[in-house]
């Protein structure tokens, strides 16, 4: 009987090891029956560099355009503690202004000629704070701002593009899990060259808040012609989602488009000025 018993119960163990094993899922699994966190739809932004900042945590978008060595030590010198610009190099936009100080980062760092105007952009830079309380989202959530493009037509001159307003509307998705974006500049005092940027329905990811994908740039050319340059556009959003009736939301990023007869840069800034329930 003793030797029955000790059979049983190694009969028993056995079988506790089996039904171990085919619940371990043959490695990988979670454990505990935890539901990973969803990471959201992947944006894909060839062109553009995309990743979080050491040193404040930011989501940065990214476009370097050095050309060699003497142009990575100019843009090494404005990483650098000290704000002296070396000698024919600025910063155009040091910094968004002081509504943003607290949610982002834009820097556009360009060669400039006797009268300080860009000849070549170097680099652009959106750092955008992170967003938080992402996951209760829901609805339509709609940003205006600012728009800078710089544009060389046929090989020719840089020509600076801006607008107060350029950032026309962009349209957060939430449900549908994208963004709609539509970014002008027009021809005045302090711009040069109008363009229109218009983006529908890109990817939107729900857990980072960042969205991007491809774009067409139009850029109307002496004459009144039109001429057109597909790119890429990427971007984020930042603030507390817990409560949107303070407005606190901004977003920030950057595009590029390149024709046989079109290279362009630009970055853009702003604001959620309202939200509307689906």
């Amino acid at each position: 009987m003793s030797r029955m018993l000790d059979l049983m119960r190694c009969a028993a163990a056995l079988a506790g090891l089996v039904l171990l094993a085919g619940c371990g899922g043959g490695g990988g699994g979670t454990g505990g029956g935890v539901t990973p966190t969803d990471p959201g739809t992947e944006i894909v932004t060839p062109g553009l560099e995309s990743y979080t900042t050491q040193h404040n945590g930011y989501s940065r978008v990214r476009r370097t355009q050095s050309e060699g060595a003497a142009d990575d030590a100019v843009l090494a010198a404005f990483d650098d503690a000290d704000p002296a610009s070396p000698a024919g190099y600025k910063s155009l936009i040091a910094e968004a202004e002081a509504a943003y100080t607290d949610t982002m980062t834009i820097e556009v760092i360009a060669e400039v000629d006797g009268n300080g105007d860009p000849t070549r952009i170097l680099r652009l830079t959106a750092d955008q704070a992170p967003v938080e309380n992402i996951a209760s989202a829901s609805g339509k959530y709609y940003f205006r701002g600012k728009n800078y493009v710089w544009v060389s037509v046929d090989g020719g001159a840089l020509q600076s593009g801006y607008d107060e307003n350029g950032l026309v509307n962009m349209v957060i998705d939430f449900d549908a899990e994208t963004a709609s974006i539509d970014l002008r500049t027009g021809v005045d005092a302090g711009s040069d060259v109008r363009t229109e940027m218009l983006a529908t329905d890109m990817p939107f990811n729900v857990s980072s808040g960042a969205y991007g994908g491809p774009i067409t740039l139009s850029v109307w050319a002496p004459g009144n012609e039109i001429l057109e340059a597909d790119g890429m556009l990427r971007g984020n959003i930042g603030g507390d989602l817990s409560d949107v009736s303070k407005e606190n939301l901004t977003t920030s990023g950057v595009y590029i488009a390149e024709s046989d007869r079109i290279e362009a840069s630009g970055i853009f800034y702003g604001q959620h000025p309202n939200q509307i329930s689906p």
